[in-house]
């Protein structure tokens, strides 16, 4: 057997920012070292331990590919847009993420329920050569996907710091942050949203129909 991948993202579900795509790979040597590292799903480590596994997976020499796609991305890509599905978007980075790294075995956190149907949209264009597992909540089950994980979450934390800095505190991106709701709402009162809100979220539409209300 060759070299194992695992590929999980970050920042799916966020209404504010990207979402981060990462691919880890590792032959069984790595994983023997990742699971020393104690790598795990990253929603269940600290900020402070997420950013030091990342460093040491930097520092590991295992290979990585991340891929970020911006709001206007995802938003191109709801079908209420008249775009492919956000499922179909995710798959296609993924395929790109194992063409870079090309393993014998690639072990996903599938975000569709219907696991046969992502892989086969994640194996279309890898003709064969690597073997896909998709599994939900793959990232608390192996600890390859768990290292992709960090990476990716990470990725997405830095990108979402450096967000802030330039927009404003709008806390975490995500819709169940009162603090992201109140900055979006203060940006439809003030007429404009920015490029880093997702247009496309059922939340801005929830959240514009209640402006308009007010009025």
């Amino acid at each position: 057997m060759g070299e194992l991948c695992g590929v999980d993202e970050a920042g799916r579900g966020a209404v504010i920012g990207p979402m981060v795509v990462a691919a880890l790979s590792a032959d069984r040597q790595g994983v023997r070292l990742l699971q020393a590292m104690g790598v795990k799903d990253s929603k269940k480590l600290s900020e402070v331990r997420r950013r030091s596994l990342f460093l040491q997976l930097k520092a590991s020499g295992l290979r990585y590919r991340v891929k970020v796609v911006k709001p206007e991305m995802i938003n191109a890509a709801l079908r209420r847009n008249a775009g492919p599905g956000i499922n179909v978007l995710e798959a296609r980075l993924i395929s790109s993420l194992l063409e870079e790294l090309n393993p014998s075995h690639a072990y996903i956190d599938s975000p569709d329920r219907d696991l046969k149907r992502f892989r086969e949209m994640v194996a279309r264009s890898l003709g064969g050569r690597t073997r896909i597992i998709c599994e939900n909540k793959a990232d608390s089950k192996y600890p390859i996907v768990s290292a992709a994980s960090i990476v990716a979450k990470v990725t997405r934390d830095r990108l979402v710091a450096n967000l802030r800095r330039k927009y404003g505190d709008f806390g975490s991106g995500y819709p169940s942050d009162p603090k992201t709701i109140l900055f979006i709402r203060r940006c439809i009162r003030d007429g404009a949203l920015p490029d880093i809100v997702r247009r496309g979220w059922d939340t801005i539409y929830r959240i514009t129909q209640t402006s308009l209300d007010e009025f």
